[in-house]
């Protein structure tokens, strides 16, 4: 392993405050690539390949050195890494590249999180991590506004041009295109949800919910007056897209967390939080009545009745198939019978992706490591490690209905930061 991991528990912060950047540095650089570095890697078309780099490199430095600290929680979640590999005896080999694509994504959560809790603060400071990840979240905002800009743009990326067989295989052609929007008619006219990098809104959605406490401590919390400035700035320049999504899961996962950040401030005699939650409702209603963003919302929610039986079928397929074969799963998700324009079943909550395509006790491993990671950082000591809390609440509460592929590495990542914050 690289000489920025330590022997045993990560060294104590310096007190100086660091200058910050969003340039990629030696030890921290996989995960630069998919959030700092993001402009860049879409740029290219490598977006959807990046999330692979934390299980290879990563995983490649953990298995290089013998004196790797594993936190007694991740034991789950390296259960689960292992479990799932055995759903291999129910898939065919044409399906493995998907397959282990898939499963690089859970063993980089592992990784991310077991490499955080090990490498030296001095090397790869928190503060560092949290701007990549804040600056990853106002890419998902100029990718909003590019999808209302550009709705119908779907084309190679300049991998797909150079490297041309990336195009005749489906999957990798998807997660290496330029694509902004996801066209959606479900309100009886186009709408054009933000979508990039990932291609799907709902992708989207989910992970500007897993990152806005993230964006919050960089940018609002833990900011010099100037950067705060800018702070309230690009979170108006957020609300836009936002809204365009219609994303009835990201509104109502940071309804909750902000909810309960509120609740738990007011409890401890601090109401500053019910304060700024409060004129939040207040701006948002005033939004809502005064502008154009009224009559999307209200018409999202008059026509979301077709969206809900889609969605309460595949739940019932998915856990039919489960039940089918309980231990191992099915390894793949699978086509709807007769009904080719549906999503597959086992997608559309992580919940139902870990029952169907790898069983049972994967659901239980990955529910039980994530429980135990929001507990465990819900023990608030310092200030700044709400945030990182707030990130794993709101990823808890999308489990069911986002897949969370593969925003499981952003949660490994948000672990990996609340192990250094918070005692054991």
């Amino acid at each position: 392993m690289t000489a920025a991991v330590a022997a045993g528990p990560a060294e104590a912060p310096t007190v100086a405050r660091r200058r910050r950047t969003l340039r990629p540095d030696r030890a921290a650089w996989p995960i630069w690539l998919f959030t700092a570095g993001l402009p860049y890697s879409f740029l290219i078309g490598i977006h959807g390949l990046a999330w692979l780099a934390p299980a290879l490199v990563f995983g490649a430095r953990i298995l290089a050195s013998p004196r790797v600290r594993f936190p007694r929680s991740s034991i789950p979640l390296a259960v689960l890494v292992a479990w799932a590999l055995l759903s291999l005896v129910v898939i065919s080999p044409a399906e493995y590249p998907i397959f282990f694509y898939r499963w690089l994504l859970f063993a980089g959560a592992l990784t991310s999180f077991v490499w955080l809790v090990n490498v030296r603060r001095d090397a790869v400071p928190t503060e560092r991590i949290v701007d990549w990840l804040a600056a990853m979240w106002i890419c998902l905002m100029v990718f909003g506004y590019m999808a209302a800009l550009f709705p119908n743009l779907i084309v190679a990326s300049p991998l797909g041009v150079i490297v041309r067989p990336i195009q005749s295989i489906p999957f990798l052609a998807r997660i290496s295109e330029w694509r902004f929007a996801e066209n959606h008619h479900f309100m009886g006219y186009p709408v054009p949800r933000p979508a990039a990098p990932f291609g799907a809104a709902n992708s989207w959605g989910s992970a500007v919910g897993i990152l806005t406490p993230f964006f919050i401590r960089s940018w609002l919390v833990d900011a010099d007056p100037g950067r705060r400035r800018k702070g309230w700035a690009l979170l108006a320049f957020g609300v836009y897209p936002i809204l365009l999504s219609v994303n009835r899961g990201l509104w109502m996962a940071l309804i909750v967390a902000f909810i309960y950040f509120a609740a738990r401030k007011a409890l401890r005699g601090r109401f500053t939080a019910v304060g700024v939650l409060l004129v939040a409702v207040f701006t948002t209603t005033a939004l809502l009545v005064f502008t154009p963003a009224g009559s999307l919302v209200v018409d999202r929610l008059d026509h979301s009745e077709k969206s809900n039986a889609a969605r309460s079928n595949l739940y019932e397929l998915s856990w039919q198939g489960a039940k089918a074969s309980p231990l191992v799963g099915n390894g793949v998700p699978k086509a709807v019978p007769n009904d080719p324009t549906s999503p597959p079943v086992g997608t559309h909550g992580l919940i139902w992706y870990l029952m169907f395509i790898h069983g049972f006790p994967a659901l239980i491993l990955f529910l039980g490591w994530l429980t135990i990671e929001v507990f465990r950082s819900g023990r608030v000591v310092e200030p700044l490690a709400w945030w990182t809390h707030l990130s794993l609440v709101i990823a808890f509460v999308e489990m069911p209905y986002y897949g969370l592929l593969p925003h499981v590495i952003l949660i490994g990542i948000a672990a990996g930061l609340s192990h250094r914050e918070t005692p054991s």
